[in-house]
């Protein structure tokens, strides 16, 4: 799906289910100057232990929902970023062939 960020760049990601925050690529990175404060090993879904480093974005906007000061991590193996649970966990998600929709829950 679309993503934008800061109201300026927009980056394709992938809906991810499973993943817990939002990740995005070293290039995503460099293109929205994200700042690092902090750096953790992580072990990915392939059992390889990976350093990934943490930052902020001003906004993310997918689709008119917005979401201020949020937390990504970055993936030095990932060549997609991955829009996980941190940005749609407090929406209903209905996912169709070729459309994704959120819905806020009742």
């Amino acid at each position: 799906i679309d993503v934008n960020f800061n109201g300026q760049n927009t980056f394709e990601m992938l809906l991810d289910t499973g993943a817990s925050g939002v990740v995005i690529t070293p290039a995503m990175a460099n293109a929205l100057k994200v700042q690092t404060y902090r750096s953790l090993p992580i072990n990915t879904v392939s059992d390889r232990l990976v350093n990934q480093e943490f930052g902020r974005v001003d906004s993310i906007n997918v689709g008119g929902l917005q979401m201020s000061n949020v937390e990504v991590s970055i993936s030095p193996v990932l060549e997609i970023g991955l829009l996980g649970q941190g940005f749609f966990g407090s929406y209903d998600i209905t996912i169709k062939q070729d459309v994704i929709e959120f819905r806020a829950r009742s």
